[in-house]
């Protein structure tokens, strides 16, 4: 096939110098043949420049046609790029509110979650304090409520002891006290036997206060002292009696008569504690 890009048209015919071909008649052709050989090899030599020169001017205007091209492709690329880095941007614009959002939450939740926890440890603090005193406490009390038990076992154990003692000892100890008792009288006898006849006399006139009649028998040795004590008395008559000891006394009324001897009651009373 002809390839047209070697082809002149009228479009691209300003750029190439065109001349006339002229015709010879075939009898000028024999003697010209070889100025023909000579023009054909010019003419494809000027075809050839012509040709080079098309394929130049072909390249231009598509070197021409390049730039602009590129220059609209990389008008289209940036515009693109741009459109893309501000999504991008505004993708990271609202990432970044999100999680400073989501920042502030768990900030929030954890100063929330601190306060709790700072509640919670002061109040197992204040827990722990009471229970501590607590404890504290009651070990105290319950040393001292040993101490005050093993203080009361002791106690008791010495009343016990005590209790033993003064049982298994009883008898001995009053009739101890009994002759305690005998040997204080007789020393009390030898040297007031008077004074105890007197009281001796008046506790039983105190007995016998219903009585319209009193006759108080002494012992000779007490009867002046007596008698002298007793003189104001009414419906009193002392008497003396050999048989009487002296700090002893008898009364004999119209109600009763009575014996009244220290050493006889303490003889009822020894016996009474040895029964």
């Amino acid at each position: 096939m002809i390839k047209t890009t070697n082809v002149i048209s009228t479009n691209n015919s300003d750029k190439h110098v065109i001349d006339n071909y002229h015709f010879k008649v075939l009898s000028e052709f024999a003697s010209e043949q070889e100025q023909n050989q000579r023009q054909e090899q010019s003419q494809s030599a000027s075809i050839q420049t012509e040709q080079m020169q098309v394929n130049q001017d072909t390249q231009d205007a598509q070197q021409d046609e390049l730039p602009a091209s590129q220059a609209t492709q990389t008008n289209t690329f940036q515009n693109a790029f741009v459109e893309d880095l501000l999504k991008k941007t505004d993708e990271m614009s609202s990432n970044i509110i999100k999680l400073q959002m989501q920042i502030e939450s768990q900030e929030s939740e954890f100063n929330n979650r601190l306060n709790t926890e700072l509640e919670n440890a002061k109040q197992n603090a204040q827990q722990e304090g009471y229970e501590k005193a607590k404890a504290e406490f009651e070990k105290e009390l319950n040393e001292i409520s040993e101490k005050y038990l093993k203080s009361i076992a002791k106690l008791d154990e010495a009343c016990q002891r005590l209790d033993g003692f003064i049982e298994k000892n009883e008898k001995e100890l009053a009739s101890t006290a009994i002759d305690i008792a005998k040997e204080v009288i007789a020393k009390e006898l030898e040297e007031s036997s008077s004074k105890i006849a007197l009281n001796l006399a008046q506790e039983l006139m105190q007995e016998l206060k219903g009585a319209s009649s009193i006759e108080l028998r002494v012992s000779p040795l007490d009867y002046d002292f007596v008698k002298s004590k007793l003189s104001d008395v009414k419906n009193l008559k002392i008497s003396l009696d050999d048989a009487i000891s002296k700090g002893s006394v008898i009364v004999l009324s119209d109600v009763a008569n009575i014996e009244s001897n220290l050493n006889s009651r303490l003889d009822k009373i020894k016996k009474m504690v040895n029964q």
